[in-house]
């Protein structure tokens, strides 16, 4: 109940920040966090539904819940291996603004920001299932031999634009959340 609990209670301060709206994503946001011993999706807790914008006003639109999230579960699974501190994760929208404030908020924390050019993804990755966030922690970690706590991808064939940031806890996640939003 602790990974829940935690979770719940940054989602929450999330949902007060009335400027998250500005970024959110068309696929909408998660935030996820692992238990320390975590082997697969079950063991990741997440936002069910994740979230949305309700009444111009950040929403969870479920429960947080283990095996709420796949998409960053299976992110979190595949950082393991280079960096198996991060436990919680974030996904909000790239564009040249939000850029902008995140670059600011990496370099005032001397955090390096990963770029992924998704127009290097190898065809045959694109094709396969679920096999696209492998080759991104991999991409990552061999152009900057760690993972960078602060990420995003380019748009690739069908794909949004997205930041990623990593954190030891759901609260260090927010925080920078809250940095970024504060230099909007």
């Amino acid at each position: 109940m602790k990974v829940i609990n935690t979770l719940k209670k940054a989602v929450e301060e999330l949902e007060k920040e009335k400027k998250f709206i500005f970024l959110i994503p068309e696929v909408r946001t998660n935030f996820v966090f692992a238990k320390k011993d975590f082997q697969d999706i079950l063991d990741v807790a997440g936002v069910e539904g994740r979230i949305t914008i309700v009444n111009k006003r950040p929403c969870a639109s479920g429960k947080i819940k283990f095996g709420a999230s796949d998409h960053l579960a299976r992110l979190l699974l595949a950082i393991k291996k280079y960096a198996p501190e991060y436990l919680s994760a974030i996904n909000f929208k790239f564009d040249q603004k939000i850029l902008k404030a995140v670059k600011r908020i990496a370099k005032k924390r001397k955090l390096k920001i990963g770029v992924i050019d998704r127009r290097l993804e190898p065809k045959r990755i694109q094709k396969e299932e679920k096999m696209s966030i492998p080759w991104k922690v991999d991409y990552l970690y061999k152009k900057y031999k760690k993972i960078p706590q602060i990420f995003y991808e380019t748009a690739g064939w069908g794909k949004e634009p997205l930041f990623v940031v990593l954190g030891k806890t759901p609260e260090e996640v927010f925080l920078i959340i809250k940095d970024i939003l504060k230099n909007l």
